[in-house]
Formats: C-alpha cells, sequence, structure tokens
C-alpha cells in the first residue's frame, strides 16, 4: 500500500523550469555548485526549485545526509548567490537544503529577480 506524503513546506516555491523560462534564454539546466563546508569535494547538482529560505537540488550519487553543513553557488539571471546551508532532508537524488546566509541584500536581489521576472512572465499573453 503506498504512503501519500502531506507537503510540510510553507514557503513558495518558483520551480526550476519557471525560473528557466523567465531568466534564460535557452532550456540549459540551471546549475548549482555544492562543496562541504571543509572543502572535501564540490560537485554540480542541478536547481529544482528555490525560495526565500533554501532550495532543492538534483544531485546523483550524493554523500549528503541531514545536518550536514555545505556551502551552495548558483546563478539566477544576472544574480550570483552563494550560501551556507544546512541540509534539511534528502531523499534518492534530491536534496533539500536552509540557507545560513540570509542576508539582507541577497534576499532583496533575490526577491527583485523573481517579482519583476515572474510578473513580466505572467503579463504576457500567451501564458
Amino acid at each position: 500500500m503506498a504512503t501519500i506524503e502531506q507537503e510540510r513546506r510553507t514557503s513558495a516555491r518558483i520551480p526550476a523550469d519557471t525560473l528557466q523560462q523567465i531568466s534564460l534564454e535557452d532550456d540549459r539546466a540551471i546549475d548549482v555548485t555544492v562543496a562541504a563546508a571543509e572543502g572535501t569535494y564540490e560537485r554540480t547538482a542541478s536547481l529544482r526549485d528555490i525560495h526565500s529560505s533554501g532550495m532543492c537540488f538534483l544531485m546523483t550519487d550524493h554523500i549528503l545526509k541531514e545536518d550536514d553543513i555545505i556551502h551552495i553557488d548558483t546563478i539566477l539571471g544576472d544574480f550570483a548567490f552563494a550560501s551556507d546551508a544546512i541540509v534539511r532532508w534528502t531523499m534518492g537524488s534530491y536534496v533539500g537544503v536552509e540557507f545560513f546566509d540570509s542576508r539582507a541584500r541577497n534576499a532583496a536581489l533575490l526577491a527583485e529577480l523573481y517579482t519583476e521576472k515572474l510578473l513580466r512572465y505572467l503579463d504576457e499573453p500567451e501564458h
């Protein structure tokens, strides 16, 4: 018997495919560079969704586990974003993290990027 898991996340998410449509000119994935806090490894993952306090990414064959401390870097549109983060959950190749560095500048730039791009995207007649 399959178990249906209830959605427990409360923050609104912006899926990666929506970000690609509104901020990128081609169909390439949004890469996220993931590094261990102590610098023992660095890998590239694919962004799945992002919100004000964290993100979900897809990284095959990872060794991450809940409560690991990592550093992430990505580029959203023209904005380079970096933050230390804590792994909150893993499910197969999917990893959910919470940002440590919720600096006002980063949060404000992300909010501005999302608001401007999303409103422009939603105003287009074909959507």
